[in-house]
């Protein structure tokens, strides 16, 4: 693998390299064109580029790049073709020229065209590739190159040449064009691009042409970030708006990632600020799944960093011998994108392993919260660019080939089970011996990347590995996680204890953030009313009102006598500010009151006031059914000395030996309680491995039925290729007649 691939996610980022923290872009090179243009074609392509070349304008500044199929002894005449249509320069693309603005670049027949910076790279094609020049290789180079400058357009043809690369140009950042179906000569390559579900606009040329001019015209007029940043209130109504329509909340990632986005639909959508954004989506629902959908980037590659996967390879190896005939192997690869990363896993495992895989009951979870990149890494069906990058051995041992593209082999498929999961509130899988997430924790804020980590260590077997990306790092959990690759961000579990938060929903909103989302009336309070704040605020004991996070929502009545606030930054976490009396109680009895939908008790405690001592009880209340979370009420109950108490003289030693044995009792309920939690925890993960299983089932059912199907649709195509050949060949001698024909008769003249 190229030092490109290996810093492709340093890349992508470069192109929102930012300013200070509200996300400003810093300036271009104004001599190099504001967008470069790739377009894709084969069959009747030239008929759809005439039609869009015909209505762009000349002066947007954007240079365009044509990646037309050729034949490798044709002599193309398509620049001449073309600058027949427009007054933009048109000229064939050459090794080591330079990006131009407003002019067009045809690739040369019998080459690959790459983008390395703002200069051409021609690349020999191997004779076994087809088809040539390839459009994933330039839309993937081009993504890397140009991030959120780029745009993508695939036209006319036949295959799916460019429907593997174009995701990549939306993950960076840019825009994606596919023509028509329907008005196109032959679909293949449009609706396999389409099928991929990141295409933005689904349009015939000549609009393609004008929306491309739009979106150069109203990035100019784009109004800066720290603009749009300046109406808080308004980017708070629209997350909240695209947490409420997708269940996925985007508060706990970066505030630049989630502003280039939103940036990007704008100018999709031609407007300049966020207030116009906002009503456009309040007209147009649909609008909030385009932009959950640009937020979740799925950018991948097989093997993607060599060096950090030759590290893994030797510690999976370690972890194979200890494994004994019939063990489970289990690996999470969390945020799989479109499978690359889990089939290069199953790759490794075999590689390392040999015959001995064979004894072992090896499951591979993969799992995404972008169901279109799930559905392509379902199929398994790669083109000849992404296993490009392979080792030739590999390819012929783990790939099929279909036409021009790969599938990977059964043994490989059968490995690993794809499922939708959302990491920040779905409960993960246990019992892991690896878990790789690589380059997703990038883009979430600290305080969720440290939350996501103590539930991968909840999640790991003791001694279990941790697979980071090359940009990430445990630093925010650095006493569950030891290094054992540093440069490879390979790390070990570590034996501690910890209490990772499982519970379903969000594990981003504060709550203050859930208070402020809900929208607040202002009535007049009424007699009944005052009565109740009144007898609340005198008669009523203490109390705290908690999620089932344990995070504190409402303080009623004089509670500080109950908690403990210490220096440094504040917490609402209540296990950390209760005063350690109670600390034992707090979860058993938080279980209970949950477990039984009621209330309950702890056990008296003598605590030492500013006022003297004082006997007191803990007592929590399930306020809501029936909920994922729940609502409990911690109340702190004064309890009277009996008579015989009172008579009773105690020792300091008598009282000290009955606390200690309350503390045991305490601690003897919370382990119970930790034990039925972890055993109703394991039964639903069993409960949901059984039905994932199931579904995988399925869906080989289903894919051995598409095998069948698919190879017929090859040998129809290979018969179709042949023909298309002929007629493109047809089509070249008549346009020779044609110009020797125009030289004849402009002789006669």
């Amino acid at each position: 693998m190229g030092k490109a691939e290996e810093n492709e996610c340093e890349l992508l980022f470069t192109n929102e390299l930012v300013d200070g923290d509200r996300g400003t872009v810093r300036p271009r090179d104004p001599a190099t064109p504001r967008y470069v243009v790739g377009i894709g074609a084969s069959a009747g392509g030239l008929e759809a580029l005439t039609a869009l070349i015909s209505h762009l304008p000349v002066n947007l500044g954007i240079c365009y790049v044509v990646i037309q199929h050729l034949s490798p002894t044709y002599r193309s005449m398509m620049a001449q073709l073309l600058g027949r249509d427009t007054e933009m320069a048109v000229r064939e693309a050459e090794d080591g020229g330079q990006l131009e603005a407003n002019t067009i670049f045809i690739a040369p027949a019998n080459h690959n065209l790459t983008l390395q910076g703002d200069s051409f790279v021609l690349v020999e094609t191997p004779p076994r590739v087809a088809p040539k020049p390839s459009v994933n290789v330039f839309l993937a180079s081009l993504a890397e190159a140009r991030g959120d400058d780029a745009i993508g357009v695939i036209l006319s043809g036949t295959g799916s040449d460019g429907a593997q690369a174009i995701g990549g140009i939306k993950a960076a950042g840019g825009f994606t064009f596919a023509q028509e179906p329907a008005s196109a000569k032959y679909s293949g390559m449009p609706q396999a691009a389409i099928d991929t579900g990141t295409i933005d606009w689904v349009l015939p040329p000549e609009q393609i042409a004008q929306r491309i001019a739009d979106i150069a015209r109203s990035r100019e007029h784009l109004a800066p970030p720290e603009t749009n940043f300046g109406s808080a209130s308004t980017l708070k109504k629209l997350l909240l708006k695209v947490r409420q329509h997708t269940k996925v909340d985007l508060n706990g990632y970066k505030e630049n990632t989630v502003w280039r986005r939103i940036e990007r639909r704008m100018a999709a959508n031609r407007m300049v600020t966020l207030e116009e954004y906002l009503a456009h989506v309040d007209a147009v629902p649909d609008e909030l799944d385009l932009l959950y959908k640009d937020v979740l980037i799925s950018v991948t590659s097989f093997f993607r960093d060599a060096p950090a996967f030759e590290a893994l390879g030797n510690v999976l190896e370690g972890l194979l011998r200890e494994k004994r005939p019939g063990d489970e192997l289990r690996v999470w690869v969390a945020g799989c994108a479109t499978g690359e990363e889990a089939y290069s896993i199953a790759m490794l495992l075999c590689e390392r392993s040999g015959a001995a895989l064979a004894n072992l009951r090896v499951q591979i979870f993969a799992t995404d919260l972008d169901l279109n990149a799930m559905a392509l890494a379902r199929k398994g069906v790669y083109s000849s660019a992404a296993v490009g990058t392979l080792d030739p051995e590999l390819v012929a041992r783990y790939f099929v080939p279909r036409n021009d593209a790969y599938e990977v082999s059964k043994t490989l498929r059968e490995m690993v089970v794809f499922a939708r999961q959302d990491l920040v509130q779905d409960p993960p899988f246990l019992r892991l011996d690896l878990i790789t997430c690589r380059n997703v924790l990038i883009y979430f804020q600290s305080e969720l990347q440290a939350r996501i980590l103590s539930v991968f260590h909840y999640a790991l077997r003791p001694e279990g590995f941790l697979f980071l990306g090359k940009s990430e790092n445990v630093y925010q959990q650095d006493s569950l996680f030891g290094p054992v690759h540093k440069d490879a961000r390979i790390f070990r579990r570590e034996n501690v204890l910890t209490r990772p938060n499982l519970s379903g929903g969000s594990f981003i909103l504060s709550p203050a953030d859930r208070a402020g989302a809900e929208v607040e009336k202002i009535v007049e309070k009424s007699a009944a009313t005052l009565y109740q704040e009144s007898a609340a605020r005198f008669y009523q004991p203490p109390g705290i009102l908690i999620n089932g996070n344990f995070a504190i929502l409402h303080l009623q009545g004089k509670v500080g006598d109950f908690l403990n606030v210490g220096d440094g930054r504040p917490s609402f976490d209540l296990p950390h500010l209760i005063r350690k009396e109670f600390s034992a109680d707090l979860q058993t009895l938080l279980h209970q009151a949950r477990h039984k939908q009621g209330s309950a008790y702890g056990r008296p405690r003598t605590l030492k006031l500013a006022d003297g001592k004082r006997l007191v009880r803990m007592v929590i209340h399930a306020l809501e059914a029936n909920t994922a979370n729940g609502m409990f009420l911690v109340v702190f109950e004064a309890v009277a000395k009996s008579r015989s108490a009172v008579g009773t003289a105690i020792g300091e030693a008598g009282a000290t030996v009955r606390e200690l044995e309350d503390e045991i009792i305490a601690m003897r309920e919370h382990l119970q309680a930790v034990i039925e939690e972890l055993e109703t925890s394991n039964e639903e993960m069993q409960a949901l491995n059984e039905e994932v299983q199931a579904a995988n089932e399925e869906l080989q059912s289903s894919n051995e039925e598409l095998e069948a199907s698919n190879e017929e649709l090859q040998a129809t195509n290979e018969e179709l290729t042949t023909v298309n050949e002929e007629l493109q060949i047809k089509s070249a001698q008549l346009l020779e007649f044609n110009y020797d024909l125009e030289s004849i008769q402009s002789c006669i003249g």
